[in-house]
């Protein structure tokens, strides 16, 4: 059974922090490098697209460009003229949702809280690497302070 969560009960971060986020995460997981090797392998450009109109009003939209083509492999925040192969595009909040392991991302992308374009399939077989980027969230969020994000969703 899914569960609920209320999503006015989230806690509130800024696009600036999520880049930071974001950014620091991806650092802590090309550390290994085997794991940047396997990604880097798959030659993916991933755009991810975030919003949060409630919170950050309809036209800000932080998007963060991994490019898995490059040696090492880079990270762009904000919009660039990198032409990426797969787009995603969630709420601020699905992403963290499935960063804290609670949202699976087929069923996420096929109820619409996931906009994916591009050839999918390609990144499914990228979704075995991910685990130490999970762990990493967590290790981030707690450096960064960000003890309410944490802990939510409540468990």
């Amino acid at each position: 059974m899914a569960k609920k969560y209320d999503k006015a009960d989230r806690p509130d971060m800024s696009p600036e922090e999520m880049y930071e986020l974001a950014t620091n995460v991806f650092l802590k997981t090309v550390e290994d490098k085997e794991l940047a090797q396997k990604l880097q392998k798959s030659n993916l450009i991933l755009r991810f697209v975030y919003h949060d109109e409630e919170r950050w009003g309809p036209d800000v939209k932080p998007e963060l460009t991994i490019d898995c083509s490059k040696d090492p492999i880079e990270i762009t925040t904000g919009p660039c003229d990198i032409k990426p192969m797969i787009t995603m595009t969630m709420e601020a909040f699905t992403a963290h949702l499935f960063w804290m392991k609670e949202l699976n991302l087929m069923a996420a992308i096929t109820r619409g809280q996931i906009k994916a374009k591009g050839p999918i399939p390609k990144a499914m077989r990228l979704l075995p690497l991910l685990k130490p980027l999970y762990a990493n969230y967590r290790v981030v969020l707690k450096d960064m302070g960000r003890d309410d994000l944490l802990s939510f969703p409540p468990q």
